[in-house]
């Protein structure tokens, strides 16, 4: 038996949705080195330098996307 329906007299609504979303796939443009190279280049970043970029968008991504 399901909670909402064990405690259906103390429950006045019930709010659903997904808790997760799984994307499967590949950027093609970034899926090859030259791809990820011409990114970087357009937004200004220089390769060295990418991973203060990537430490940078993952902490972003974890406040955006918590745990």
């Amino acid at each position: 038996m399901l909670l909402p329906e064990l405690y259906k007299e103390q429950i006045s609504g019930v709010v659903s949705c997904y808790d997760r979303l799984v994307i499967q796939g590949t950027l093609p443009g970034w899926c090859f080195a030259g791809g990820m190279t011409s990114f970087l280049n357009a937004n200004k970043i220089r390769i060295f330098d990418y991973p203060q970029f990537a430490n940078a968008l993952r902490e972003r991504s974890a406040l955006m996307f918590p745990l």
